[in-house]
This record gives structure tokens, sequence and C-alpha cells, in this order.
């Protein structure tokens, strides 16, 4: 991804939504081979953390001794930057004067995640693959989150830098009006559907829920990134993009 809200064309960030969404919808169907096992989102694993939350810490770990999260468009899951491992790495990364806009729905996706896997596995736990299934629930957990909250905010920023009067509106109703692209959408959903089938997905009606769950929720991601963005030096940086936007 571009780094510190550097705009990306939107063929890049179309090519950039397939990619994830492929990603996913291949993710879910390796997950659906096993059982729910709903258990490892509660049940205490290590350090008072659950199967899928230790796992999501010691991935994040890694990201972040790696640097990951230097860049404004690289946001942590469910854990704050402060909580994960501190950077090996020293990076000097220009802001030009925009502050970083956090936006969590790390509940939100979880529970929608918990809702597709419902609809694709068989119920029930299987101790003897929880390892497994941990694994894969974090990763799909952290691609969904990419493409909600990762390009969510590049597509918000690319819509900004487009029609920077989308800085003037006040109302979440005002932004989510301007953002609707109902055929673009429908275009979106038709092509997880094939990849559904792709893969060999029986259940597509509970990937179309699901894909529509996702655009409303990088929907809801895209407008709180904007209300912040009115706050946190946009103004100034679209006025200045020969400093690097």
């Amino acid at each position: 991804m571009q780094r510190m809200y550097n705009t990306m064309e939107l063929s890049d960030l179309r090519l950039r939504l397939d990619q994830l969404n492929e990603k996913i919808i291949s993710g879910l169907k390796s997950r659906s081979k096993y059982t729910c096992n709903f258990k490892t989102f509660e049940e205490i694993f290590s350090n008072n953390k659950s199967w899928i939350l230790y796992r999501l810490k010691k991935e994040q770990d890694i990201d972040s001794e790696f640097g990951r999260f230097h860049y404004h468009d690289q946001t942590p899951f469910y854990y704050s930057k402060d909580q994960l491992a501190k950077s090996k790495i020293k990076r000097k990364v220009n802001s030009n004067g925009v502050e970083p806009i956090k936006i969590d729905l790390s509940k939100e996706i979880i529970e929608l995640y918990k809702k597709v896997l419902n609809e694709l596995c068989l119920s029930g736990d299987n101790e003897d693959c929880y390892g497994e299934t941990t694994k894969l629930d974090v990763e799909n957990i952290l691609e969904i989150n990419e493409r909600i909250i990762g390009l969510g905010e590049q597509v918000a920023y690319y819509k900004i830098n487009t029609y920077p009067s989308l800085l003037d509106l006040s109302s979440k109703s005002e932004i989510k009006l301007k953002l609707l692209a109902p055929e673009r959408e429908n275009e979106v959903i038709e092509k997880s559907i094939l990849l559904a089938q792709k893969y060999d997905i029986s259940n597509t009606g509970a990937i179309r829920e699901f894909t529509k769950k996702v655009i409303e929720l990088t929907t809801t991601a895209e407008i709180e990134f904007i209300l912040k963005a009115q706050k946190n030096g946009f103004r100034k940086a679209l006025k200045n993009k020969t400093n690097g936007f």
C-alpha cells in the first residue's frame, strides 16, 4: 500500500480490492473444511488471552518489530500500537502535518467473521483442530481488516483528494450519500459470488450476505475517516501536494 495517505490510482485501488477479495474467499474455503470451533474465541490459551487473541497479538508483534505500524495506513487489529512489540527498525516517515487517524471496527469484524463461519462450517468444536483453525481464523480476520480498514482509508483519501468538498460535510448521512455507488457495489458482490463458485463454496448466499456487510463496514470506515480527516490536517495537506501527496 502507499504510505502516508499518498493517493493511489483508481485502477490500483480496484486491483488491490480484487486481490484482497480473492484472498478472503479462498481463506473462507480453507476454513470451511473444519468445524466452527467458536470456543477458541473465548477459551483461555495463555497469558489470560483466548486462542484467537493470543495468536492475533503474536502475529502483529512480528509485524510491529518489522516496522509495519510506523505508517498511517497500517494499523493493528484489536490491539493498540503500544500493546505490541517495539519496532526494531527506525524509519523516518513524513506525515506532512497529518495526524494519524484511528478507526477500530474489530468487534464488528469478529462478529461478521463468526457469522459467516456459522454458515459455511459444520457446527461444534473439535479441540484437536484448535491450532489449525486459530491460525486460519487469524489470517482471515487480518485480511478482512485490511480490506475494510486499510483499503477503506485508501479509498476515502482517494475520494477526498478527488472531491475535497467532502471535508465540508458534517453529518454521516450526507457523506454516505456521496460515497454510495450501487453499481460498483453490485459488481463487487457478483465478483465475490464468482470467486465462491471458483473455490467450490456451495453456500453462495452466505458469501453474498458476507460481502454486502463487508461493503457496509468499509463505508462506515470511510465515513469515520472523512469526519476525522476534517480535524487532522488534511485541508492543509491537500493544498500542498508537492510535499509528497
